[in-house]
């Protein structure tokens, strides 16, 4: 078990953890064929965002917690993850959405508010042009199938 704190943020992360970063990086990775082992730094910063989806991390907070400037730390989680941070964070904020009304009776409110959403009309808008329904649509349609 590794465990990073920095300025009240807490990253924890297991094994499968990061295994999951390495298959996603793989799936996302088509600019070569090598693939090399995820930066360290890239590795804190996404653990972080995994165990805090539900806070506003400011970036300044995450270049910190890696000893970096905050353009450098988005150069380089570009280059490692193929994705920004923020769009990266939007992912697993979807992800655990869908879990979510896929497994829980919760309001649409209570699952933007748990997965960091800052407004329930700025979930149903990422959710809709994320996944192509909204996500009252999507829970209906997975609980009927």
């Amino acid at each position: 078990m590794y465990s990073e704190v920095s300025n009240g943020i807490v990253a924890t992360a297991n094994e499968t953890s990061l295994a999951h970063l390495s298959s996603t990086r793989a799936n996302q990775s088509t600019r070569t064929n090598v693939l090399r082992p995820l930066d360290r730094r890239i590795q804190v910063v996404v653990m972080t965002l995994e165990g805090n989806l539900h806070k506003q991390i400011a970036l300044e907070d995450l270049a910190r917690s890696v000893n970096l400037s905050t353009g450098r730390l988005a150069h380089l989680f570009k280059s490692e993850m193929d994705l920004s941070i923020q769009q990266y964070l939007t992912q697993l904020r979807l992800a655990k959405a869908k879990r979510q009304l896929e497994s829980s009776f919760l309001s649409i409110k209570e699952i933007a508010a748990s997965v960091g959403f800052s407004s329930v009309t700025r979930f149903v808008v990422c959710f809709k042009n994320v996944v192509g329904a909204t996500p009252a649509h999507y829970r209906k349609h997975f609980l009927n199938s």
